[in-house]
């Protein structure tokens, strides 16, 4: 549907629907096809709105990458969720629905599940293999890989950092591509608005190393002196709603830090209280999620995700 008989790049819209205001909801699609015959890679963004560094690390992707060094086919839709993008949120602001907890969608069922049908509908199928790219979002920063039903080429993304858990997330777009036999990566990169351009260099290199990996670019894929595998991951969320005050760095993410570090504290902006105190769950503590300047939080947020180093 999507690649082209001729190589070359090109751009179209995937409709959706017809939104209240007449507007009309749709993808955007952009195809990059090789002058050789390969296998076609579907490359993700913007699921949640409030990611905004795999939005450009797709654009980089498209505007650098030579069809006449490409074997296949590159099929990216940099923004599955424009009216989350529109809002800079996490969820569809006309239903309150988390896109990637609802795939493979109801073509019947609410705004968000309809956005979902047609990416299992019509793109899915015309792809191999999936790129699925996140980020910390507004607030929090992130870095590490998922290990999916392809090791190797979650390494090969080339991040430090990588997580096999030991099941799929229910509802992913993941999770349903790699059900119909499509081999997946999801990466988590920056957020925050802080430290972007070492998280967009290395973020579009993954996606240029993953190309090399499969053999539709040539080269080898460009790897981190060591590269660290956890099994066990802690999502670690204040009990207490305030101002959250950072006790980690943008520097310390990546680093191993001991059981009861201070990760931050949950302060009264009212009556300057400490309301809690968030520490370190495990004796050695892989960083893979932090916030790193003073931000609001709500009891429940994201806060912080370390994963057990001893399960290496």
């Amino acid at each position: 549907m999507f690649r082209s008989d001729t190589p070359g790049k090109t751009f179209e819209w995937l409709p959706v629907t017809t939104l209240a205001n007449g507007t009309e909801l749709r993808f955007p699609v952009h195809t990059v096809t090789g002058t050789q015959p390969g296998p076609t890679l579907g490359v993700t963004a913007g699921i949640h709105g409030d990611e905004n560094l795999p939005l450009e690390a797709v654009r980089r992707l498209v505007q650098q990458l030579d069809p006449n060094q490409l074997s296949g086919a590159v099929v990216a839709i940099p923004v599955v969720n424009p009216l989350a993008i529109e809002s800079q949120t996490r969820h569809t602001p006309t239903d309150m629905q988390n896109l990637n907890r609802v795939f493979p969608g109801d073509a019947d069922g609410w705004l968000t599940e309809q956005l979902a049908a047609v990416v299992c509908e019509k793109f899915l199928p015309e792809i191999d293999f999936l790129v699925d790219l996140h980020a910390g979002g507004a607030q929090p920063i992130v870095d590490y890989v998922y290990i999916q039903n392809n090791e190797g080429l979650s390494r090969a993304y080339g991040f430090p950092a990588l997580f096999r858990p030991a099941h799929p997330y229910v509802g992913t777009l993941t999770d349903v591509a790699q059900a119909r036999g499509i081999e997946c990566v999801v990466v988590e990169m920056g957020g925050g608005m802080i430290a972007n351009d070492i998280y967009l260099e290395r973020g579009t290199r993954g996606l240029f190393n993953v190309l090399k990996y499969l053999k539709m670019l040539p080269g080898e894929p460009e790897m981190p002196a060591k590269q660290t595998v956890v099994t066990e991951m802690s999502v670690i969320r204040p009990h207490c709603g305030g101002l959250l005050y950072p006790g980690l760095t943008v520097e310390d993410v990546g680093a191993i830090v001991p059981r009861d570090t201070l990760l931050g504290a949950v302060i009264s902006p009212y009556t300057f209280e400490v309301l809690e105190e968030i520490r370190a769950p495990f004796a050695r503590n892989l960083v893979i999620l932090i916030r790193p300047t003073i931000t609001k939080v709500h009891p429940g947020d994201y806060a912080y995700m370390m994963g057990n180093a001893d399960s290496e």
